[in-house]
């Protein structure tokens, strides 16, 4: 492991986490010590992600939200508020898969949303759910891959439930995001599972689960939930507030602009299009209005399937995505995140009365948590005195090669010594190692060593020494650790220094839409919020540091199962 001088290690002491290889399919029977031991069993569990959304949010604004949407679960509920990742590499496929399975990365196998692979046909790049093997449902147009769970190397909660009920409940997981409605459900075939295409306009699923689309799923589409919004614009949600006060400015330079919505309130919803289009379910996607469909879709997916009226406990899972779309654009101090977190607020208390009416009160379990955070527009940050910045994606690509070049002998241009950088890893390439004669440990220790003196990266870790195994005397390269897979991580993995970024925008193709992201150890994206509600909850605020590991078994003890060993275990004193 290579680093430079950082001050920050206290802050980031990571969890270890159990790694006991037990098999996935040796379940064990239901628990006599869960929530049903005790005749208190929920008819319905939901588990509720509200992607990006940052744990500092809910104490921040707390005073803004209304009497029964966060503040219920705060109160009526457990409130974890020191809750954090304990693998570095924090993304969407990887937060998603963890919560679902209670594994980190380094177990499940989902260590990015995209990553490299030599054998992987064109661009050799591998997307945790999509694939040609199977098709999307409705039929899509040509050239949209179909999806399915197929990457994961372990089960979720919904499959230890189905095995352990002997299929007798219903497994329902909806989401805008295709990878955090599919990396949340169980692997099990015949689950509803859905997500929203943004070039069809409408949810989908895939011949992985299903031959055919739901009939309530098919009612939904074809009233174009999702067109209601076109040509309208998104208002800041209160009139009376001063959200300068609570956020930011609203004119700041270095935020994007979104689907041609513009920086500033108030936000058009067309694309920049004349008729309703993908341009149009893009630029909806980056507003709150996403968040209301699928609340919409999650309501008529209670009703449809008399979820929490069947047989066995049913289990429901959200995932609410656009938090995440606004904050990469707009950032986590803007005036466009606080109102998105207002509206969430409120979705929240919506979902709540909602369960309340249909399923009864004191006869479900939520539990709410969020995949990641963000981390503060660079420009931003440095205007406000932090040492922050872009880290241009040269650096790590071509910058990183020439290094190599002068240090080992050029290698040929067709055939370079690095070969990608994806998911803060750096890809080297095997051939052109082999043909030079030279030992892969060694050119990984020289990378490391020489990305380390560079401005704006504080450590490397190599492949070799993470190998090694538990890097105990080192929370930082631990995190790392549990976010590596060796059949799919790179061979040098870059962690920036806090509030710097690699490359002048996410994807600079789309660069007055992402202006900040996340996937790094910093407090600011391992921080989310856990909130555990339901019958047999102890309620109240904890400052114990807990991992969104723990919620898999926080679900399976709701549902009053037993998950496997390896499984990260319930916080002590959660339930009564």
């Amino acid at each position: 492991m290579y680093r430079a001088i950082w001050p920050l290690v206290s802050r980031i002491l990571l969890w270890s986490v159990p790694v006991v290889l037990a098999s996935v399919l040796c379940l064990a029977p239901a628990s006599s010590q869960g929530v049903a031991a005790r005749g208190e069993e929920p008819r319905l569990v939901v588990f509720v992600v509200f992607d990006q959304l940052r744990g500092d949010y809910l104490s921040r604004w707390q005073d803004l939200f209304v009497k029964d949407g966060f503040r219920r679960l705060q109160t009526e509920g457990a409130w974890y508020r020191n809750c954090h990742y304990p693998y570095a590499l924090t993304l969407t496929a990887p937060g998603h898969a963890s919560m679902a399975t209670g594994c980190p990365p380094m177990l499940h196998g989902i260590v990015a949303n995209d990553w490299y692979d030599p054998n992987a046909p064109d661009d050799g790049f591998v997307n945790a759910v999509r694939t040609e093997r199977y098709e999307l449902l409705p039929p899509a147009p040509k050239g949209v891959l179909g999806a399915s769970p197929a990457l994961r190397r372990r089960t979720a909660v919904g499959d230890w439930l189905a095995k352990q009920r002997k299929g007798k409940v219903k497994l329902v997981s909806l989401s805008i995001k295709d990878r955090s409605a599919i990396l949340l459900a169980a692997l099990l075939r015949g689950q509803i599972c859905y997500w929203f295409n943004t070039t069809m306009g409408m949810f989908v699923n895939s011949t992985y689960y299903t031959d055919r689309v739901h009939p309530w799923i098919a009612e939904f589409n074809k009233d174009r939930m999702a067109d209601q919004w076109f040509g309208k614009e998104w208002t800041r949600l209160r009139g009376d507030l001063n959200y300068a006060a609570h956020s930011g400015p609203d004119d700041v330079e270095a935020e994007g602009v979104g689907y041609e919505q513009g920086r500033t309130f108030p936000h058009p919803l067309t694309g920049g299009k004349d008729k309703i289009g993908r341009h149009y379910y893009e630029a909806m996607t980056f507003s709150p209005y996403a968040n209301e469909l699928l609340l919409a879709l999650a309501k008529r997916a209670i009703v449809a399937e008399k979820l929490g009226q069947n047989e066995g406990p049913d289990l429901l899972t959200l995932s609410f995505a656009s938090n995440d779309l606004v904050g990469h654009c707009w950032g986590p101090d803007s005036q466009e995140v606080l109102d998105i977190t207002l509206r969430t607020d409120r979705i929240v208390k919506d979902l709540l009365d909602f369960l309340d009416v249909r399923v009864g009160k004191n006869r479900y379990m939520l539990v709410l948590c969020a995949d990641h955070g963000i981390c503060p527009i660079p420009e931003v940050a440095k205007a406000k005195g932090k040492d922050a910045g872009r880290i241009a994606k040269d650096l790590v690509t071509a910058q990183a090669n020439a290094f190599l070049n002068a240090t080992f002998g050029k290698a040929g241009d067709k055939e370079p010594y690095i070969v990608a950088f994806a998911g803060h890893w750096i890809y080297l390439n095997r051939g052109t190692l082999k043909e030079l004669g030279l030992r892969q440990g060694r050119v990984e220790d020289a990378l490391a060593r020489w990305l380390v003196k560079q401005d704006g990266i504080q450590a490397a870790y190599t492949r070799t020494h993470l190998m090694k195994g538990p890097l105990k005397d080192d929370p930082l390269g631990e995190g790392v650790r549990l976010s590596f897979y060796p059949e799919r991580s790179g061979d040098v993995a870059v962690i920036q220094k806090p509030y710097y970024l690699v490359g002048p925008a996410v994807n600079p193709k789309y660069a007055d839409t992402y202006r900040t992201t996340h996937g790094t150890p910093h407090p600011y994206d391992t921080h989310v919020p856990l909130l555990v509600y339901g019958p047999g909850v102890r309620a109240g605020a904890r400052d114990e540091r807990v991992s969104p590991l723990a919620v898999a078994g926080i679900l399976a003890r709701g549902l009053g199962i037993t998950p496997p060993e390896e499984v990260q275990p319930v916080p002590a004193g959660l339930f009564k």
